[in-house]
């Protein structure tokens, strides 16, 4: 199985898109039990181009042997208007099934900070639900460590 993961730049292949926005409906098909209408998806391509678009953020994909999206990113980069440092948000990870156990999403991980450290980011962050224990497990294993618990009415 040959994979590699790459930075996506725009124009975006609308093929490519539709794979990744495929992706990220099993994403939530197996995160929240319900999948994309036409609205999310539109949505959703909106956003991609603009994270592609945008210095401040970047999508990276897991492509297979076929050139088939088999995974993807999203990061970002928001500016603290205090203190004026930048901080980086992990803001998708998914590996599709069948591509899952090849470490490819530690390998996404990799690539996003590193595109992190280009930038110069002072701290990172990632929102895991608490009861998704194979992402929290996923996030503490590369390094990252809970901070807070965030609670809501």
């Amino acid at each position: 199985m040959t994979i590699h993961i790459q930075q996506l730049e725009a124009p975006m292949n609308p093929q490519f898109v539709d794979e990744l926005i495929n992706l990220w409906n099993d994403n939530t098909m197996e995160t929240a039990d319900c999948t994309l209408d036409d609205q999310d998806r539109e949505m959703i391509q909106q956003q991609l181009k603009q994270y592609v678009k945008s210095a401040y953020g970047a999508v990276f994909a897991v492509v297979n042997e076929k050139q088939e999206a088999a995974g993807y990113g999203l990061a970002s980069i928001k500016k603290d208007l205090v203190s004026d440092c930048l901080s980086g948000q992990i803001d998708e990870v998914y590996i599709a099934p069948g591509y899952r156990r090849n470490k490819l999403g530690k390998l996404v991980a990799d690539r996003m900070m590193d595109w992190f450290k280009r930038h110069q980011v002072a701290h990172i962050q990632v929102s895991v639900d608490i009861d998704n224990q194979s992402a929290l497990h996923f996030w503490e294993g590369i390094g990252f460590s809970s901070e807070f618990y965030l609670l809501t009415h």
